[in-house]
């Protein structure tokens, strides 16, 4: 397929030799058509010539023998000249004797007619034309004379060519040099083209990570959106990257859960194994429903904050059964929060375990509505935060002791549910002691 570039030359290329060639067409007529006008113009000044030069007396006709023109003395010079009367030619110059013409149309007086003829002898120039008819006196009423002029076409011919010859070669330098400059301000037009691609190029080999570089008005509504889709491709990476580990993270407990019951038997060990399977089960459909649509599933009605305390404290427990935790709740009967189960159980859950895994035996969580807004507080004992390294260990991989088991992954997984339902996660000290994880939601 060929592309934009020649495209556009060969429309150019055919527009400017039609308009090229319908200007040579008009300039040929206007010019031909000016050439005509000075042959009649030469031709009615020999006329004039002949009736100046031309005398009546006695009944007849008299012109010298020589006129003041020498082409009229002279043979085969290409003008010659003649008077009818009666369809009777009564004068001629003297270079008609080898010239064969045949006899003019009768104009009426005054009136000029000018006509293209071929003569008749072996060559069959072609000559101009020009004649008119005079009234002498009354008796030659009724049979005018009739002064007529011919000139070879011949020099008018050659001015015409001439000038055809100069246009056609103008004209197609132009036509030339036009094309030469379309395809110079093709290069240049389609230059940030070719740089775009050099860059997608770069993106693609991994050298830049979007489209930097600036573009014309024209084309950067294409380069925002190239970098808005680069952008999306990115984040769909980095998501699926995040759910493999969020997933194993939210696994853990459950597994944790599991691993507590070793050869446990009973009704008891039956339930809790069939609630720790529905739970990875609801965890696995959870992580697979974030990584494709990245945003929190919202609920109509909302998740109950305090049967989601309930539920973690059933299974933390378990997990940490050897630290004999001590859970305290302040939660407003029938809060609850813009978030389904399992987002809220997410978030519930990891920073509830954090508290568990560093803590000194005591947990405490809080949720209340203050100031039009909702505010969670997670609390424990331990040793706290420092300060300064609260937003640190809100970043994925960073865990609060690098000796305790983990990924550094819970508190990541809570941001993002948070700041993706427009709320905020602050880290502050805790009456307790140690950390205070406190979640702001706006209704």
């Amino acid at each position: 397929m060929l592309s934009l570039r020649v495209r556009f030359v060969l429309v150019a290329a055919l527009i400017l030799a039609l308009f090229s060639i319908s200007a040579g067409w008009i300039l040929r007529e206007s010019f031909q058509a000016s050439i005509l006008d000075r042959a009649r113009e030469q031709l009615r000044l020999q006329v004039y010539n002949l009736l100046g030069a031309a005398d009546y007396d006695n009944g007849q006709l008299q012109l010298p023998g020589e006129l003041a023109d020498p082409r009229f003395n002279q043979l085969n010079s290409g003008l010659v000249a003649m008077v009818w009367h009666r369809q009777q030619p009564v004068w001629q110059s003297r270079s008609a004797a080898l010239e064969s013409l045949s006899p003019p149309e009768v104009p009426e007086p005054g009136q000029w007619q000018l006509r293209q003829v071929r003569g008749l002898g072996e060559e069959q120039r072609n000559y101009y034309q020009l004649s008119t008819s005079v009234y002498w006196d009354e008796t030659t009423a009724d049979h005018p004379y009739t002064f007529v002029v011919w000139e070879w076409d011949l020099p008018y011919v050659a001015q015409i060519r001439s000038f055809e010859t100069t246009l056609w070669q103008w004209l197609g330098g132009l036509v030339v040099g036009a094309i030469i400059l379309v395809f110079i301000l093709l290069n240049l037009g389609f230059r940030p083209f070719r740089q775009l691609a050099a860059e997608l190029r770069a993106v693609e080999r991994g050298s830049q990570s979007g489209i930097a570089a600036q573009y014309p008005s024209e084309v950067m509504p294409v380069v925002d959106n190239l970098n808005q889709l680069l952008a999306h491709e990115r984040a769909t990476r980095e998501r699926y990257k995040h759910s493999l580990g969020n997933l194993a993270h939210s696994l853990k407990t459950p597994l944790a859960v599991l691993k507590g019951l070793g050869g446990s038997s009973g009704a008891g060990a039956a339930d809790t194994l069939a609630d720790q399977v529905q739970r990875m089960d609801d965890i696995v459909n959870y992580q697979l429903k974030r990584a494709i649509s990245a945003m929190p599933q919202i609920s109509g009605q909302g998740a109950l904050l305090l049967d989601c305390y309930q539920r973690m404290v059933a299974v933390l427990d378990k997990v940490y059964a050897d630290k004999n935790i001590h859970h305290e709740q302040d939660i407003r009967p029938g809060l609850r929060l813009p978030w389904d189960q399992s987002d809220t159980l997410e978030v519930l859950g990891n920073l509830m375990d954090n508290a568990c895994k560093y803590g000194a035996g005591k947990v405490r969580v809080q949720g209340y509505i203050q100031g039009g807004k909702i505010r969670i507080l997670v609390e424990d004992n331990g040793p706290g935060i420092p300060p300064g390294e609260e937003q640190h260990i809100l970043a994925r991989g960073v865990r609060r002791d690098e000796r305790a088991p983990g990924q550094g992954i819970g508190l990541a997984v809570v941001m993002d549910i948070v700041q993706a339902s427009g709320g905020s996660l602050d880290i502050v000290a805790s009456e307790l002691g140690g950390a205070c994880f406190r979640i702001s939601l706006g209704w």
